[in-house]
């Protein structure tokens, strides 16, 4: 389930994330998914739980929002504030889908943010 998207984002702007999620197994069920979590940090080796870190949930829609959930596809928008933007220097993000505590990560990949 895990997909390599690199994305760039503007540097101090509120951003947009559209993400589509689907099963690595046609069979998988991801209508069972409760919750998306996106991880923004400088290194893929920094901790998940450093005060650096942006952590982004679909308990709160104004941070993660989820549009459409199927068996197949799930379809979520997260919303980067600028704040986490304001430097235009690299980094690398992940989404996590969690059924209860169990969690894949479906969708990483590298953040460039262009220095505008």
């Amino acid at each position: 389930m895990s997909t390599l998207v690199p994305v760039a984002f503007r540097q101090g702007n509120d951003e947009v994330l559209r993400m589509t999620i689907v099963p690595d197994d046609p069979l998988d069920d991801l209508t069972h998914v409760t919750s998306i979590v996106l991880i923004m940090k400088d290194e893929v080796c920094t901790p998940d739980d450093d005060t650096s870190v942006l952590t982004l949930g679909s308990g709160d829609p104004t941070e993660i929002e989820i549009n459409e959930q199927v068996a197949g596809r799930i379809v979520a928008t997260a919303y980067i504030p600028a704040s986490a933007l304001a430097e235009p220097y690299r980094r690398v993000w992940r989404a996590d889908v969690y059924v209860g505590a169990t969690h894949r990560t479906a969708l990483y990949g590298p953040v460039a943010v262009v220095d505008l």
